[in-house]
């Protein structure tokens, strides 16, 4: 079968009315999203004077999330997902369009203002992906759940490739404000699309396979007296070691992506020759994300967790060790490296989110989506912590992360082959 059949296969799915008004939603938020980093940035830099400001408003952003992730995941479980999201975007929009109103001239902007919308739009981001995450499987057939995944990672590749060449030209000619207008519009978009999906959700509680049919009802009873709070979803990692040991291990990945975010600029500047180098990187990564996607999409069949672990780690593994060796390769193989790393971590990304999605019981999705969601609200900014603490010590660094990474692949890929079925 061709890659264009595959193709055309795998987006068969958008047929399906629910998860065509999901998926239009989610094209719309990303693309008003897209960007916003860059823009809210220059904005910080501009409004403050100083490189402080950008770091405080990132503080302010990852910092909510932080806090408030446990709560999206529980609340996610409890209520109906749908207006969760509904109401995660209602506070987004809330926080860019007051934000807007001030720099179209309503009060002087301070940094502080800038500060304030990062932090409620990160907890409106901390209550919707954990709904999302648990929404998804009930859209779409099991069989299919990859596909829906990985359209869904393809669009956030997407707007993450774009992001800064849109916010360039938006920043240049119409100015931050109607970066902030465009970002509203998108959320008042998504709100009409999840009010319509609302109306024709119709969710696909999952049932035991490996159950008696009269459990049924005993899980039923069980529901009113679970536990609810976030750590419902961590004991999950109890029942299911397959997924404790594979949360272990993208929480290395994440790291990673946050050390390599300050350490590549460094090196890029002490050792390839300058900015322009990491440019050309940063470009990779993007670049190798996309096609990471793309991959998983066209595939011919869903790829196992337990072999995407050991690509993942591989993946990471060969970044480290190219830009340990930097100063004895040539700048196109740390190029190459960066590029599959950024590949594997997105098309295992996929691999992953399809696994728990469809091992997991429903009822504790967006709990555990939450704890997915936790480790990465601290991984990545914990790397740039550590790229900032180390910067002379780079290369111990990446040996030590290879070998933590190594030392966990083994044992997630090799218990990710006998995972038992979903159960409550």
């Amino acid at each position: 079968m061709s890659t264009t059949v595959r193709l055309k296969d795998k987006t068969a799915i958008l047929r399906e009315r629910r998860f065509a008004t999901f998926f239009a939603g989610n094209v719309v938020s990303k693309i008003g999203d897209a960007a916003v980093p860059v823009a809210f940035a220059l904005a910080a830099y501009q409004v403050s004077g100083s490189a402080a400001g950008i770091t405080w408003v990132l503080l302010s952003l990852w910092g909510a999330r932080f806090f408030m992730v446990a709560t999206g995941g529980r609340v996610a479980d409890r209520y109906d997902r749908i207006k969760v999201m509904m109401g995660a975007d209602v506070l987004r929009l809330v926080a860019q369009g007051a934000l807007a109103l001030l720099f179209a001239g309503l009060l002087p902007v301070q940094s502080w203002h800038l500060c304030l919308s990062a932090a409620v739009y990160g907890i409106g981001t901390a209550f919707y992906v954990p709904a999302q995450i648990g929404l998804t499987p009930e859209l779409v057939p099991e069989e299919r759940l990859q596909d829906a995944n990985g359209l869904l990672s393809l669009v956030a590749d997407v707007a993450f490739l774009l992001g800064p060449v849109l916010a360039g030209v938006l920043m240049s000619t119409v100015g931050f404000t109607w970066v902030l207008w465009l970002d509203v519009a998108s959320f008042a978009v998504n709100l009409v699309l999840l009010l319509r999906l609302s109306r024709l959700h119709t969710p696909a509680r999952r049932a035991r396979t490996d159950a008696p049919a009269d459990a049924d009802a005993d899980a039923d009873a069980d529901t009113e007296n679970e536990d609810t709070r976030f750590r419902a979803g961590l004991a999950v990692m109890a029942r299911y070691p397959w997924f404790g040991f594979g949360m272990a291990l993208w929480f290395l990945v994440s790291l990673g992506i946050g050390l390599t975010a300050v350490a590549g600029p460094v090196i890029a500047v002490d050792s390839l020759g300058g900015a322009g180098a990491w440019s050309v990187l940063a470009t990779c990564l993007a670049v190798g994300s996309l096609l990471g996607s793309l991959t998983v999409i066209s595939a011919s069949k869903q790829h196992p967790w337990k072999a995407a672990a050991v690509v993942v780690t591989l993946g990471a593994v060969l970044q480290f060790t190219t830009l340990t060796l930097r100063d004895h390769l040539p700048t196109a193989v740390i190029a190459a490296s960066f590029v599959l790393c950024a590949l594997t971590t997105a098309a295992c990304g996929i691999v992953w989110d399809t696994a728990y999605q469809s091992e997991i019981p429903e009822r504790y999705l967006s709990r555990v989506g939450s704890v997915d969601n936790f480790v990465n609200a601290v991984g990545v900014p914990l790397g740039m912590l550590v790229g900032g603490l180390f910067t002379d010590h780079y290369d111990v660094v990446f040996l030590v992360l290879s070998l933590l990474l190594v030392l966990l692949g083994l044992p997630a890929a090799r218990l990710a082959g006998r995972r038992r079925k979903a159960t409550p």
